[in-house]
């Protein structure tokens, strides 16, 4: 089996192609990130490659794998769970939430009682023991009982809270700070602030050591922590700042706050904790700290990168994020349903209509994609395969398939969707922000295609390029000027530099790298072409298929067959734009975008084949539409046309960047409520 784990050049791969089209701050960042990645690999002794490069590059996990997770959902959905039952027993009291709307003291008590906020941390620090699968299946099912709030906290709470502790905590600061974490203490994870947002390389805030060796903390102005879920004044936070104030190592640090806020002249340091006045997680803690010279002892430092810790934990609570909303669409759906039973429609009720039905299919079916691919996620996670891809893949689909259930639930309920004490409307902002918290779709839809597609780059594509990086470097190693820079070879180039395109040209076709690169495309069309026979075997002979229910065959192997195809689609876009790719970001969303449809329909179709008929029905549906997307997002990857969008998105993005557009003439934006400049 392929080893997952990153090396030196591999991290370093993509941040030179940025370097060598010009964009060293774009460079350093990705270097960065990379690293980062590689060393949470390397932490969790991942010992098998990413489940979707294997998919595209092979060789094919097996069937068990595909398996596995919805085998365990079935197994934890059987289960008695005291945490929800007595979640669900406050809900049905009325004692869930106060006036206000809030999550109330009441529910927290009862169920830290039952062991909640403690459910992931070991025995030996006061928790429950308990597996983040059977998170998964305890935070879905609160959100689908329209308690989606508590679900939120608990997500992080036990995954990007105390998952820093549980990951990179020293025995003193897991048995000082998890008891109280078990026994329901709020504990946060303090990154995004108001001028930078979730970039961790730019963060702004600070420690600088004191004279007794201690950290003093400054997150000041728009260095400020914002949206920062679960803080709230003597609550828990690890904390995400510079060592120095011009220092490029970024520290974490576990703090407790102060129970009120602190002000500079009364005590020589500043601390305030203020809601970020947000219009989603209302429910929730939401807040805006600010630290002057705050004092954390030099003990709470927890050991590690920062970024490093922060990809450790993302890994859990993307795949809680998709769990939640897998249980919010179900509750659209719930409800969308017991409407159409009732509400008469033109020649008889709403739901036996084909239009409603499927908006309830699709709702169902958003439900069914995010649980299987959340558990499939999770399931992998258990079996040490690194999750490259595979967690992004959750968590942006997760998301999408939650605002597409949010539009299907408005068009079965029309108005009644948009009433002030309906749930369904108090989900409505949850499910939007889902699409930029733990990283924006588009984002990591993008990187997602860089990590399952760095090994083939790395070893194929990565000297054919390393020649044009050296033709963009002047003998004193500085770039060269812009007009002169390579960033693919191509006719326009031979003829505005014909002597050091041909020369280039040259260097290309005759290194050793083309000659490998030629024996790969030669051994995969060969194998493509072997392949073609066996598509011919019934579905019910085929043992990758067999076990599947006849009505998910077809989908199964039509996702098989076209995730095996991306590499083609990635070479001819690797070819064509070579250094150009890098900000070629509609290019490589749309490849993204295939390919996490595509892994959807997978997983779909084996994580149902473990439930009853019914989820059959959905998955055939659901994969019946994903499959229609793929089919014209084809047309979407054609070089020509993709050039075509690029020039047109070139010049808009510009008339409006130096405002030249006459649809924003004279139009004053309205100022940010949080302003970071």
């Amino acid at each position: 089996m392929q080893d997952p784990k990153r090396s030196a050049k591999a991290s370093s791969s993509a941040a030179a192609a940025f370097d060598a089209a010009g964009d060293s701050e774009g460079a350093r960042d990705i270097g960065a990130l990379d690293d980062a990645a590689s060393a949470v690999s390397r932490k969790l002794s991942a010992h098998r490659a990413g489940l979707v490069e294997r998919l595209i590059y092979g060789p094919l996990p097996g069937i068990d794998e595909l398996r596995e997770g919805g085998r365990i959902c079935a197994t934890l959905e059987s289960e008695a769970n005291p945490i929800l039952s007595s979640a669900i027993d406050m809900l049905q009291k009325g004692a869930a939430f106060t006036a206000d709307g809030k999550l109330s003291g009441e529910l927290r008590e009862t169920i830290a009682k039952a062991g909640a906020y403690g459910l992931t941390i070991p025995h030996t620090h006061g928790g429950n023991g308990g597996s983040y699968l059977q998170l998964a299946c305890l935070e879905e099912a609160l959100a689908a009982n329209g308690l989606g709030a508590l679900a939120v906290e608990l997500s992080g709470q036990l995954t990007i809270g105390a998952g820093s502790l549980l990951g990179y905590g020293s025995d003193t600061q897991r048995s000082t700070f998890l008891p109280l974490v078990a026994e329901g203490a709020l504990m946060a994870f303090a990154l995004t602030e108001v001028g930078t947002g979730i970039n961790a390389k730019k963060i702004q805030a600070y420690v600088e050591t004191d004279p007794d060796g201690n950290y003093r903390l400054f997150a000041e102005g728009s260095g400020n922590k914002l949206w920062i879920t679960n803080a709230r004044h003597g609550g828990l936070a690890a904390i995400a700042a510079r060592i120095g104030k011009d220092g490029k190592e970024l520290g974490l640090f576990i703090t407790q706050f102060p129970e009120t806020n602190i002000s500079m002249e009364e005590h020589g340091w500043a601390f305030r904790c203020e809601p970020s006045g947000v219009d989603a997680f209302t429910a929730n803690y939401n807040s805006r700290l600010h630290f002057s010279n705050y004092p954390i002892p030099a003990a709470n430092r927890i050991a590690g990168d920062g970024v490093e810790v922060l990809f450790y934990c993302l890994r859990l609570g993307r795949c809680m994020l998709a769990a939640m909303s897998a249980g919010y669409q179900r509750m659209l759906a719930g409800d969308a349903v017991h409407y159409a039973k009732e509400r008469p429609g033109v020649g008889g009720l709403v739901i036996g209509h084909e239009l409603p039905r499927l908006a309830i299919g699709r709702m169902l079916g958003g439900a069914l994609q995010a649980r299987a691919l959340a558990f499939l996620a999770l399931a992998q996670d258990e079996a040490k395969a690194d999750l490259a891809g595979l967690r992004d893949i959750t968590k942006s689909a997760a998301a999408q398939t939650g605002l597409e259930s949010m539009i299907a639930c408005e068009h079965v309920l029309g108005g009644r969707a948009f009433d002030r004490a309906s749930r369904v409307n108090a989900a409505r902002a949850n499910l939007h922000l889902f699409g930029i918290v733990e990283g924006e779709d588009e984002m990591i839809r993008m990187g997602m295609v860089r990590d399952v597609t760095q090994r083939f780059v790395d070893a194929y594509l990565a000297p054919l390029l390393g020649e044009l990086h050296a033709a963009n470097k002047a003998p004193g190693g500085q770039s060269v000027k812009t007009r002169e820079r390579f960033l693919r070879l191509s006719i326009g180039g031979a003829f505005r530099r014909p002597g050091p395109a041909l020369r280039l040209l040259f260097k290309v076709v005759a290194s050793p790298a083309a000659l490998k690169l030629g024996g790969w495309i030669a051994r995969n069309a060969l194998a493509d072409l072997v392949r073609v026979p066996l598509g011919l075997v019934p579905g019910a002979m085929h043992p990758r298929y067999r076990l599947l229910p006849r009505s998910l065959r077809q989908h199964a192997r039509f996702a098989e067959r076209e995730l095996r195809r991306i590499r083609w689609h990635y070479l001819k876009l690797s070819l064509a734009f070579q250094l150009e790719l890098t900000t070629m970001q509609i290019a490589l969303q749309r490849l993204g975008q295939r390919i996490e449809w595509l892994t959807s329909i997978l997983a779909i179709c084996h994580h149902a084949a473990q439930q009853d008929q019914s989820q059959w029905h959905v998955a055939s549906l659901q994969s019946l539409l994903l499959g229609e997307r793929v089919r014209a997002n084809a047309a979407g990857l054609g070089i020509s046309a993709l050039k075509t969008l690029h020039k047109a998105v070139v010049e808009v993005g510009q008339s409006a960047q130096q405002d030249r557009c006459s649809l924003l003439k004279d139009l004053a934006p309205e100022q940010y409520a949080h302003p970071f400049r």
